[in-house]
């Protein structure tokens, strides 16, 4: 019998990053339920073309394959030399299937140990294009680090907001699990009012969890690793130890 037969999962990430994730739960029994609660779009190109024109930059650090895909809507993969660091295989493997080579990634899968692992060099200038959301964690580390850090928001995160009737025709299923993927997801899922019942919640990193159990949000499993396949590893894995 397949693992996730008859049970019900909650994609609450933006509809264009969804299609791998239903194809992974679904081949392995699962129902799928989309939510989309954030959306997309480009920033800055304008900004980022110039800082590219102006600037030889030693190291480009993406930290997710969104901002993978809105950094090269904008620049040209032939034209970047600067050696590249991913934080993880999926953004990785996006990169790569643009001919470049990725020079690093951290042994675990989160934006602190890319930071504090890359092989920089003090006083090299690392561009690191981001989401309008984005902590500056990784910034900290990398000045410490005593190099020069220039972050720059080529997409932004932006909340999708549903009527009461659209909530409840959603919530009005039998859910098991709720997932988020990134922290803005778990905001835009509070600022809806949604109370959980017998849901349980799955995280794609401590960050996001974090965020979650900060707003009372019980976190049942973290994905490890930090990918779709981790998520879906871990709802299997719990789905078999209720068995």
């Amino acid at each position: 019998m397949l693992p996730l037969k008859d049970k019900t999962v909650l994609i609450t990430r933006a509809a264009n990053q969804v299609e791998d994730f239903i194809n992974q739960l679904q081949g392995l029994g699962a129902n799928t339920i989309t939510l989309p609660l954030i959306e997309n779009t480009a920033i800055n190109k304008n900004e980022l073309s110039n800082k590219l024109t102006a600037n030889n930059y030693d190291w480009i650090i993406f930290t997710s394959t969104n901002a993978v895909k809105f950094f090269f809507e904008t620049i040209p993969a032939t034209t970047v030399s600067s050696k590249i660091a991913a934080v993880g295989e999926k953004t990785a493997d996006v990169i790569k299937q643009l001919g470049l080579t990725i020079e690093f990634t951290p042994s675990e899968f989160t934006a602190q140990h890319l930071a504090n692992e890359i092989p920089i060099e003090v006083n090299q200038q690392i561009l690191i294009p981001r989401s309008n959301l984005a902590k500056n964690n990784i910034v900290e580390i990398l000045e410490a680090r005593n190099c020069v850090v220039e972050p720059i928001s080529v997409y932004e995160n932006s909340s999708i907001h549903y009527s009461k009737e659209e909530i409840d025709k959603v919530f009005n299923q039998k859910i098991d699990y709720i997932t988020f993927t990134s922290g803005s997801t778990v905001q835009s899922f509070i600022e809806l009012g949604i109370e959980l019942s017998a849901e349980k919640v799955v995280c794609i990193g401590p960050e996001t969890a974090k965020i979650a159990e900060q707003n009372n949000i019980k976190v049942s499993a973290v994905a490890n690793p930090h990918t779709i396949e981790g998520l879906v590893n871990e709802i299997t894995i719990i789905t078999k130890n209720e068995e």
